[in-house]
Order: C-alpha cells, then sequence, then structure tokens
C-alpha cells in the first residue's frame, strides 16, 4: 500500500481549514480528512482537533473488544464530537464544526470500513470503474430524497454547500458507516467538497486513468481543481493497494 495527502489553501480562501491524520496498527490502517467550519479560525481548530481526537482515539482503543471496525471508527468520531463540542461550550458561544471522512483499511481481511459525517467524500476505483461510498448529509440531498428537487434543479441550486450534519455542532452525533472489499489495484480517494464542487467524476476518473502514483494523483487532482477555480480549500488522500 503507498499513499499521500496534499492539502491546499485555494485561491479564494484566507485560511485553510481541512485537516488530515493518519496512523497504522499491526494489519490496520486509518486515514481520516477533515474540513471544518467557523468564524474567526474556528474551523480550522474543529477540523485539526478531530484528526487528533480521531488518532489518539483509535492508539489508545482495546480494538479487539470492539464487535466491528465500523463501531470503533464511529465511537471515534463520536469522542472527537465531544471534543470539539466542549470546546465551543467555553470558547464565549462561536459554535464550531466540521466534517469527517476516515476509513480502517484491515489489510489481513481485505475490507474497508468507512464512516462519514457532512459532505467530505471518499470514492473507490475498482475493476476501471470509479464508484462513490459516501452520500453527501447535505441540503441538496436531502430535498432530492423529499421530492422537493429534481437532478436537474439541483445543477442550479443555491445553496449546494449546505450540509445537514457535523461534527461538533450537537452533542450527540450519529455517523454513516459501511464495509467495502478490497482487490488488488484499488485507488481509493478521499477529498473534500473543495475538490468534489470542481471537478466531475469523468475529470476524477482521467486522472486516476492516466497516472500510477499516489502523490501525482493528489497533485493533478488539486491542480485541476485550482484551474476551475480554486474555490474553497481542496485536500485529497490518494491510496494505492
Amino acid at each position: 500500500m503507498k499513499f499521500s495527502t496534499i492539502s491546499n489553501i485555494g485561491k479564494v480562501r484566507q485560511e485553510n481549514e481541512d485537516a488530515y491524520a493518519n496512523t497504522s496498527l499491526g494489519d490496520l490502517d486509518f486515514f481520516i480528512v477533515a474540513d471544518g467550519m467557523g468564524g474567526h479560525s474556528r474551523g480550522e481548530v474543529a477540523s485539526k482537533l478531530a484528526s487528533k481526537s480521531y488518532i489518539d482515539f483509535v492508539e489508545k482503543a482495546k480494538i479487539n473488544d470492539y464487535p466491528s471496525l465500523s463501531i470503533l471508527q464511529e465511537d471515534a468520531i463520536k469522542y472527537a464530537n465531544e471534543k470539539i463540542y466542549c470546546l465551543s461550550d467555553d470558547s464565549e458561544g462561536l459554535r464550531m464544526g466540521t466534517t469527517v471522512v476516515c476509513m480502517v483499511i484491515d489489510e489481513k481481511n481485505r475490507t474497508y470500513h468507512i464512516s462519514h459525517v457532512g459532505d467530505s467524500r471518499i470514492y473507490i476505483y475498482q475493476d476501471k470503474k470509479l464508484s462513490l461510498k459516501t452520500r453527501d448529509h447535505s441540503l441538496i440531498n436531502d430535498l432530492i430524497d423529499t421530492g422537493s428537487l429534481t437532478e436537474d434543479e439541483a445543477k442550479n441550486f443555491i445553496n449546494r454547500s449546505a450540509i445537514t450534519k457535523a461534527v461538533g455542532t450537537e452533542k450527540e452525533i450519529e455517523p454513516e458507516s459501511s464495509t467495502f472489499s478490497m482487490k488488488d489495484g484499488d485507488v481509493i480517494l478521499m477529498f473534500t467538497d473543495g475538490l468534489s464542487n470542481e471537478l466531475s467524476d469523468e475529470e476524477i476518473t482521467k486522472v486516476v486513468d492516466d497516472n500510477d502514483d499516489a502523490y501525482e494523483i493528489s497533485s493533478k487532482l488539486i491542480e485541476l481543481a485550482l484551474n476551475k477555480g480554486g474555490r474553497d480549500n481542496i485536500t485529497v488522500t490518494t491510496i494505492l493497494i
């Protein structure tokens, strides 16, 4: 397995409020990407605290006591949620939060365990096909689900960036989790909406098709997003199996 993460402030933002981290514990590899929100640098604090709390939790956890890696990962996110929520309470009412997308790669059992909150994403490129493995917790998706908005109308929806769930904004949080099988040659992409708001799935697929190096894939995806406008911070983790 090889991986590379690159984070770029973009062309518009004054601060980079994205964060990322990873650790390995035996046959398990843990990755997290977070996109913070909140004024006065609070988003940067939230995303960094979420990433650190996630890693701290899994490194201290008695992993064999957990019935599944998904539950372990969800508990790590809930731990991060508590840390951020409590810090917000102590900060003169300044609320802050962050998206989180994280993955455990179980090399022994050849599985991926994905958990997320918000609109940061994970794609898996497997058998020459790119597939989105998370569903954005966003207002636009809620409106589509209820039939209030069509897919075509969604393309021009004014509040495309509005999310309905974030880590740290509420006392309790319920992450969404899923598990997938691993295959040799898989490419995993984890990224914030600074990338997904600029690039189509077809553009992402072409970059993966044309490159076989993790750093090159991350770098060229960010370069392409910057060329399309770079309106937000952009963070990309590329993992080659």
